[in-house]
């Protein structure tokens, strides 16, 4: 019988070598392919996001009431990593020149080619979007502060959901603060049965229209009767007309006060708080006219909603678009009290207001002086 060749033990080994070396080559090449995909991963990603935080221009145009909104919103976007930010600010005062004022700072942040124009109230937020629109420079972003419409009602989106344009921000209940600043009228006031408001000669109808239009469904539910206070003289004459009739109201005729944002006589909430705690009776009014007048205010916090809008512009630099950002309401919602005024009308706020209160104020020492006029 024939003896069988055997293979050497030592070639053995040499022919398994061989049979690996392939898969060790391919195994190899995918590490390399897995590694460089890596590092092509990571220095995309590193250089996209270091695009985001570089040098951005953002113009600002807001009222001198709700200065607070633009530092929440300036702090809240340094804190998500904005260093290297230069701030272009318009301030308008609302009056008769707003619309013209707010028109011309929209062209010039246009032509500065501005990454994102913010607003901290709806008139200057229409105007821009309305700008950008006819300047074909839809491709700048508009956050804005909505604190007296609704925003789609109002014409800056198509609907909260889906804003539809260059556009989005946050936006305020009116049904909600109207409703609890007649409730509170009543905690105060109890028997409180004639509502004084300043109407038609003294409201700016695009800017006092809306939230007044709310007052006027809500006011009856309450029991409330509105005495409205009206002229037909032009808004020069505003605070004349309004000195003139308020001299003539006495003790007895309203039960209480409702001070209505937008106005002519630019200080009238001061003029309105003066003729409260003659009268002896409560005042309420919107949260940026409080360091001037009134007893009491409810509305969203404009510093948080600064910083909710600061949200919405860390998004839209790292590439969402305003079109697809839902408006949101605002965060936070709070109560003001001015317990010195109060004092001075001889009224008194009930232990809930005083339990529920964010804000107390003693006097007027916090808030910055200002001109009559």
């Amino acid at each position: 019988m024939p003896q069988q060749q055997s293979t050497p033990q030592s070639e053995a080994p040499r022919v398994e070598s061989a049979q690996r070396q392939p898969f060790a080559l391919y195994g190899a090449l995918a590490v390399a392919v897995l590694v460089v995909a890596g590092l092509v991963y990571w220095w995309s990603s590193n250089s996209s996001m270091s695009d985001v935080y570089t040098h951005k221009t953002i113009g600002i145009i807001s009222i001198p009431q709700v200065q607070e909104a633009n530092d929440g919103f300036k702090s809240k976007l340094q804190a998500l990593g904005y260093d290297d930010v230069e701030y272009i600010e318009y301030t308008v005062v609302p009056g008769p020149s707003l619309n013209a004022d707010s028109e011309k700072a929209a062209r010039d942040l246009v032509e500065k080619n501005a990454d994102l124009i913010f607003t901290n109230f709806e008139i200057q937020g229409k105007i821009a979007v309305d700008i950008t629109r006819e300047l074909g420079r839809t491709d700048i972003p508009v956050l804005f502060i909505a604190r007296l419409h609704d925003p789609a009602s109002f014409g800056l989106v198509k609907s909260l959901q889906s804003p539809g344009n260059n556009a989005t921000g946050i936006a305020t209940s009116i049904f909600e603060l109207v409703q609890r600043h007649l409730e509170f009228i009543k905690q105060i006031s109890p028997d409180a049965k004639k509502l004084g408001i300043f109407a038609n000669g003294f409201q700016i109808p695009a800017l006092a229209g809306e939230y007044y239009a709310e007052v006027k469904l809500q006011a009856p539910r309450l029991g409330l009767e509105i005495v409205e206070y009206t002229t037909d003289q032009p808004p020069p004459k505003a605070k004349e007309e309004f000195d003139r009739i308020a001299a003539g109201i006495e003790k007895g005729d309203i039960d209480a006060l409702m001070h209505i944002a937008g106005h002519y006589y630019v200080t009238q909430e001061a003029g309105e708080g003066r003729l409260a705690i003659r009268l002896g009776i409560p005042m309420a009014t919107n949260y940026e006219d409080i360091p001037r007048g009134g007893h009491f205010t409810f509305a969203n916090g404009t510093y948080e909603s600064g910083e909710q809008v600061a949200v919405m512009a860390d998004k839209i630099f790292k590439g969402a678009k305003p079109s697809d950002i839902p408006v949101e309401y605002a965060l936070k919602n709070k109560l003001s009290l001015h317990l010195g005024r109060a004092k001075a009308a001889g009224i008194t706020f009930p232990d809930t207001m005083l339990y529920l209160a964010d804000n107390k104020y003693e006097d007027d020492t916090q808030f910055p002086p200002f001109e009559d006029h």
